[in-house]
């Protein structure tokens, strides 16, 4: 398609010196070492520790990652700059909860944004939180544990 001198001065009218490029500012997730492709993944991003990590009613944003192979992948759109911190829970049997043992041992596959781990039960925010920028898109792995 060639452009003629009236449609370059239309593109030139829109894209003038107020032109600014859209930057997205979203979070992509990608969820690796899952042990099979059974159920779902659900993710949960909080903004601060109100409600992190147990309570996804309060997570700033929440989704179901898709399942390809042995990883899963989400993305969050149009996000602010700030501090985020993630939790990931392979629910393999679509209850939307964390199954465990009889001794509390989690029998789901689960993990934190910094692939941080606890001493005696999940992370704090601080730990597993990372920074966002509102002009760039941020892509983290986080490599679940059974």
């Amino acid at each position: 398609m060639k452009l003629n001198d009236r449609s370059f001065l239309i593109l030139l009218f829109f894209a003038g010196p107020g032109w600014q490029p859209v930057h997205d500012s979203g979070i992509n997730i990608e969820i690796t070492r899952l042990r099979n492709s059974n159920g779902q993944v659900l993710v949960s991003l909080f903004k601060d520790e109100n409600g992190y990590p147990d309570n996804p009613g309060k997570a700033i944003r929440k989704g179901t990652a898709i399942i390809a192979g042995n990883k899963a992948t989400i993305s969050f759109s149009g996000l602010p700059a700030g501090k985020y911190a993630a939790v990931v829970l392979h629910d393999e049997n679509n209850n939307m909860i964390m199954d465990r043992t009889w001794v509390g041992k989690p029998k789901e596959g689960y993990g934190f944004s910094n692939n941080v781990t606890g001493l005696l039960g999940p992370p704090g925010f601080s730990k597993a939180s990372f920074q966002h920028g509102d002009d760039r898109q941020t892509d983290i792995i986080i490599k679940l544990k059974y």
